[in-house]
């Protein structure tokens, strides 16, 4: 399925309700922030007034990402609303480019050739679901900053301790002269 829709396909006067599925390859993710493991599925409904088109759905799919402390690889689910207004491509050409934007401007997409195109509504939106910082576990211990070895898997014995970063050696050797 794709996750485009013919403008002539949505009814004048009642909601379009619809389930798409779309596979992992549509979706252009960088391979730092993840990769996608599973179908991305979409339930929601276009609605039109006169041209312009009024999208409101849910999408559900699952990421595979890298631990920020493990550099292990972890799943997470993502699952959210997802909303948009579409307006015939002709409306936005004419606007000059010095034009102050509202909130409600930033779900403004354009359509061309009677094509409602909701890839970009869905990618944005599982963009924005990406923690910033991804764990596998709230109590993940990360890797020895001295031995490289997984905490999580096998306990080193480094001491952290008598350990200081260079960069704030000098913070501490203010400190000691403040003793």
């Amino acid at each position: 399925m794709s996750l485009v829709v013919n403008f002539d396909d949505i009814p004048d006067d009642e909601k379009y309700n619809f389930e798409l599925v779309e596979t992992p390859d549509c979706f252009k993710i960088d391979p730092e922030e993840g990769t996608l493991k599973k179908d991305v599925c979409v339930h929601g409904s276009l609605s039109k007034v006169g041209r312009e088109v009024f999208f409101k759905g849910s999408i559900s799919t699952e990421i595979e990402m890298i631990c920020s402390r493990c550099l292990e690889p972890l799943n997470y689910q993502i699952r959210s609303k997802v909303s948009s207004h579409y307006v015939p491509g002709e409306e936005t050409r004419g606007q000059e480019s010095d034009v102050e934007l509202h909130d409600s401007d930033i779900e403004i997409e354009a359509y061309s050739d009677d094509r409602i195109d909701l890839t970009q509504a869905v990618y944005d939106q599982i963009m924005l679901r990406l923690p910033l910082t991804r764990l596998c576990g709230i109590a993940c211990q990360g890797i020895c900053p001295q031995c490289g070895v997984n905490r999580n898997k096998k306990n080193c014995q480094c001491s952290d301790k008598g350990s200081i970063d260079p960069r704030l050696a000098v913070l501490k050797t203010l400190k000691d002269k403040l003793k």
